[in-house]
């Protein structure tokens, strides 16, 4: 199996944006490697993640292409507002949608989508079906494991 794991983000202070990320987006933070390696964030349940990264590269601020997308433009950036985050592009309506651009303590800009609330949904029920395959393989493959472990102790 193969797929997407995350984008780097370039940050001066990663424990700082990552509580910046909770406390805006409601984003937990998960560290790997040990001492904190790797910091790293994603709205609840989404596999894929920003992993915030600090020393390894200058700070470059700017459009880093990343979007979110929602059901609820309004309201999240109602929420956002309130915990002063910056948008150096303000919601503005679109034919397709709508959309807006935001900005992280570092100056990294982040797009908002704006979708129907089927479509949202139905990329989110895309992506389970590849992850309950995967866990599906996974089992299969340990129980062919035991198999023939239990069949490698029968003819000892």
């Amino acid at each position: 199996m193969i797929a997407l794991a995350d984008v780097a983000v370039v940050v001066s202070n990663a424990k700082r944006s990552a509580l910046w990320w909770k406390k805006n987006l409601g984003f937990p933070s998960y560290t790997i490697g040990g001492a904190g390696h790797a910091l790293l964030v994603a709205p609840p349940g989404e596999r894929f993640v920003l992993h915030l990264c600090e020393g390894f590269a200058s700070l470059e601020p700017g459009n880093t292409g990343i979007a979110f997308v929602t059901d609820d433009l309004d309201a999240l950036v109602a929420r956002m507002r309130r915990g002063a985050v910056e948008f150096p592009v303000p919601p503005r309506k679109e034919a397709w949608g709508a959309m807006a651009k935001f900005a992280d303590p570092d100056g990294n800009i982040f797009w908002l989508l704006e979708t129907p609330t089927a479509m949202v949904r139905a990329t989110l029920r895309s992506r389970a079906p590849v992850a309950a395959r995967a866990k599906r393989r996974s089992r299969a493959r340990t129980r062919k494991r035991s198999s023939a472990r239990a069949r490698n102790r029968s003819r000892k």
